[in-house]
C-alpha cells in the first residue's frame, strides 16, 4: 500500500496539470467566439492572454489614411470568413496539452451563408494555441496572427513617423481636409498604445 501511495504521490503533480481533452475541446470552442471576424469584441479581452489581445487591439485601432479608399488594414476585418457569410461555424479537429500550461487545436471553420447552406471551399482548418494564465485557459493565438498583427502595427508605425500618410493625404485636394483628424487619431492612438 505504501509503495502504490508513493508512486501516486510522484505521479500526482503530472497528472494533476493535464486536462481531460473534452475540457480543452469544449474550452476551445468557447474561445473561438471571441476570434476577430470583422471586430474585435471589447469582451475578447477576458477570453485572450494580455499580449495576444494588446496585439490584436494595437492592430484594429491602428489609424491609416484610407479616407476614400480600401485601407491597408482591410485584412483584419476578414480575419476568419473572408469577404461573406455570416457567422462563422467553429469544430475542433484536434487538440492536445504540449505542455503544463499551453494546448494547441486544430480547428475547422465553416462559412455559413445568409441562407443557412454551407459550401465546402468555405470550410478552413487553422491553429489555436491556448495558454492558461492564472489558472484559467485563454487564447494566445489564432493561425500566427500575433506576429502578423505586430509587424503590421510596426509597418503602420513607421509611416506615422516617416510622416509617409500625412504625405499621402496631402498629395491629393479631396484629401487635404483630413489631415488635423488624422494627425488627431495618430494622437489618441499612440496616448493609448505608447510612442
Amino acid at each position: 500500500m505504501k509503495r502504490v501511495l508513493a508512486i501516486l504521490f510522484l505521479l500526482f503533480p503530472f497528472l494533476s496539470c493535464c486536462q481531460p481533452k473534452t475540457f480543452l475541446t469544449d474550452r476551445t470552442l468557447e474561445l473561438c467566439q471571441y476570434i476577430p471576424d470583422h471586430v474585435l469584441k471589447p469582451e475578447a479581452k477576458e477570453a485572450m492572454t494580455p499580449d495576444f489581445f494588446r496585439a490584436l487591439s494595437e492592430a484594429f485601432n491602428a489609424p491609416v489614411a484610407d479616407y476614400g479608399e480600401i485601407g491597408d488594414n482591410e485584412w483584419l476585418w476578414y480575419f476568419v470568413t473572408g469577404n461573406g457569410g455570416s457567422e462563422p461555424v467553429y469544430s475542433v479537429k484536434s487538440v492536445s496539452q504540449t505542455d503544463k500550461d499551453s494546448a494547441r487545436a486544430i480547428i475547422t471553420v465553416r462559412q455559413k451563408w445568409e441562407d443557412g447552406s454551407f459550401a465546402e471551399e468555405d470550410t478552413k482548418e487553422y491553429e489555436v494555441l491556448l495558454k492558461r494564465v492564472d489558472g484559467q485557459w485563454l487564447l494566445d493565438d489564432f493561425d500566427g496572427k500575433k506576429a502578423a498583427c505586430q509587424a503590421y502595427v510596426r509597418q503602420v508605425r513607421e509611416k506615422y513617423a516617416s510622416g509617409e500618410y500625412v504625405k499621402y493625404l496631402e498629395s491629393a485636394e479631396d484629401l487635404k481636409e483630413y489631415v488635423p483628424d488624422f494627425q488627431e487619431r495618430v494622437k489618441d492612438f499612440y496616448a493609448k498604445y505608447g510612442e
